[in-house]
């Protein structure tokens, strides 16, 4: 099944999240996920989350489904240039498996794992084993189900699990449906949307369903944010990186507001705000 993209979503959802997949890292204060390209080897990393206040550490995030060999290399390098270009903070560089036989143990300089920027690995699967033995009612359980449990299982459970995660009302809980609904489908290809929705028996309309809804909105928000951005690029000029960071995170009644404020504004930050410090 495809993790990659799932678990960067449910880690850039809440901190409480971020907490969880990385088995304890807190996040104090605001942080944004983000990709990082460094161009002077044309490497990108997929997942940085840097804090607003640059007082407070930056974390380098691999997500790895299977065995590479390559993992903890990448992760040095990425850390190496992400320290050369940003050499007043703090980063630490953490690797998520998804079960200890991802992991590589014989890499050269494995002892310093668990060390200085690198920290210990995750490993997915002895994560959420103790949640279900600590946490039963964790959300995020019922997000990987599909992941997780045998057939019988998951036609069992995956009702409530559904109604668990519809009923959430935190921000980012409508990613964790998404996340859970996209495993879904993956269990069973060749069923749709609404097959789906039968098997988990949901009653409600398919239009009327909150995931549904959101999916709509989505489609909304990023032709409002395609649309905005270009239209605040003609009057101000090349965006900066905080003010595109701000529109990305913006949602669509704010975007909407925005745009019907966008000729009355002489200045950027009249707009959208002030700079971040």
């Amino acid at each position: 099944m495809k993790t990659d993209k799932q678990i960067h979503a449910l880690l850039a959802s809440s901190p409480e999240a971020f907490r969880f997949l990385t088995d304890g890292i807190e996040l104090n204060g605001p942080y944004q996920g983000r990709s990082v390209v460094f161009k002077d080897l044309e490497r990108r990393a997929d997942l940085v989350f840097e804090p607003d206040d640059s007082n407070k550490p930056t974390y380098l995030i691999e997500v790895q489904a299977q065995y590479s060999g390559t993992v903890y290399d990448r992760l040095v390098m990425e850390l190496l240039l992400y320290r050369q270009a940003h050499p007043e903070r703090t980063v630490y560089g953490q690797v998520i498996f998804l079960h200890a036989g991802c992991d590589e143990p014989d890499w050269p300089w494995a002892a310093w794992v668990g060390r200085g920027p690198l920290r210990k690995p995750v490993y997915l699967d002895q994560v959420l084993e103790k949640a279900r033995r600590q946490h039963p009612d964790h959300p995020l359980l019922a997000v990987f189900l599909p992941w997780f449990a045998r057939d019988a299982e998951l036609a069992q459970q995956a009702p409530a699990a559904w109604r668990r995660l519809e009923a959430l009302t935190e921000p980012g809980a409508s990613v964790l449906l998404d996340v859970f609904m996209s495993w879904m489908l993956e269990r069973h290809k060749g069923l749709t949307y609404e097959e789906i929705l039968k098997m988990l028996h949901v009653l409600t309309p398919l239009e009327e369903t909150r995931a549904y809804q959101e999916l709509v909105n989505v489609g909304r928000q990023k032709e409002a944010l395609a649309l905005l951005t270009k239209l605040i690029g003609r009057r101000f000029g090349r965006l900066p990186r905080w003010a595109n960071d701000r529109l990305r995170q913006a949602d669509l009644k704010q975007l909407e507001t925005w745009a019907e404020n966008i000729f009355d504004a002489k200045e950027l930050t009249d707009l959208l705000g002030p700079k971040p410090n």
